[in-house]
């Protein structure tokens, strides 16, 4: 269970200048655990680092903490052997880093003139009208 996020620092970069960025942009997230330290016998601190690369024009990223609470004596022998976490911890501290650290991103982008790191609704609804619509072709 995730008992404390936090982040502790963000940075954000534009390379190039907004007219002279390509039209299409490729966006790339990555959520990566740092480190691992034991604080209890049933607590751990996970630092973490959240980036965004917009290729060739910018970056983002945000580090910070995150407090686990749960099988941390099995969590410390995956992390110590195999520099890994179980997949059931893997899979909700990654959950929980992307869904706070993409809002953060959106904002972030904002300030630096960057799109935002996630696709815009109406590009997802276009898309979609055209799939019904070749649905539909053999009815009409």
């Amino acid at each position: 269970m995730i008992r404390t996020f936090r982040i502790d620092g963000v940075e954000a970069k534009r390379f190039i200048e907004p007219e002279n960025a390509p039209k299409e942009i490729r966006i790339d997230n990555n959520s990566t655990v740092v480190s691992i330290t034991q604080l209890k016998e049933n607590q751990a601190k996970l630092d973490f680092r959240f980036t965004v690369t917009y290729t060739g024009i910018g970056m983002i990223s945000i580090e910070g903490v995150v407090i686990y609470e749960g099988n941390i004596p099995e969590l410390m022998t995956e992390w110590t052997k195999k520099h890994r976490m179980p997949d059931a911890v893997a899979q909700e501290v990654h959950a929980t880093i992307i869904n706070n650290c993409v809002i953060e991103s959106v904002v972030l982008a904002k300030e630096v003139h960057l799109p935002p790191p996630i696709p815009p609704p109406a590009q997802f609804m276009s898309a979609k009208k055209e799939e019904r619509k070749k649905d539909l072709e053999g009815y009409a």
